[in-house]
């Protein structure tokens, strides 16, 4: 599934790239133009307007990715460059943090500790005993339904 989100990022990439400045294209390594060429869709058309900015064209994720990679590694200055790689890290740490605050085991950790502990006080209180439970038979239910009618009849008069 990522391979095709890639394949299609990456036709929209040389799309973009076919519409850019050629001495920004021409910073851009062959290689690393030639790997694009190879992972590109070959069944993936692009239907761009290029009269509009690039933040106003509907971008896949991937695309986006890869357009800041290029940017980052070829277009930018090293100024730019440090910049970009500091909020980077500083998103990546707070990735990490949110990771960390909602751990999936450490939220259903107290859940499984209190399920332990109500077993664990279950355990402490004597077992109630079972209680019988007699079905009536069909022949006993008709006799009590006599008796009833019966019962009703001379308790009426």
């Amino acid at each position: 599934m990522r391979e095709i989100e890639y394949s299609e990022a990456a036709v929209e990439v040389l799309d973009i790239l076919n519409h850019t400045n050629k001495e920004d294209v021409a910073r851009i390594p062959q290689s690393f133009i030639k790997f694009l060429t190879n992972i590109s869709s070959k069944s993936y058309k692009v239907k761009f307007n290029h009269e509009q900015p690039i933040n106003g064209l509907n971008l896949k994720k991937q695309t986006r990715e890869l357009l800041g990679f290029i940017y980052i590694t070829w277009w930018c200055d090293k100024e730019e460059r440090e910049k970009y790689k500091n909020q980077i890290h500083e998103s990546n740490i707070k990735k990490e943090e949110i990771k960390e605050n909602y751990n999936i085991n450490e939220i259903f950790k107290n859940r499984k500790q209190n399920q332990e502990q109500k077993i664990s006080e279950n355990k402490m209180i004597e077992p109630t005993s079972m209680i019988e439970y007699k079905k009536e038979s069909v022949f006993r239910k008709i006799i009590n339904k006599i008796i009833s009618f019966f019962n009703s009849k001379n308790g009426g008069k």
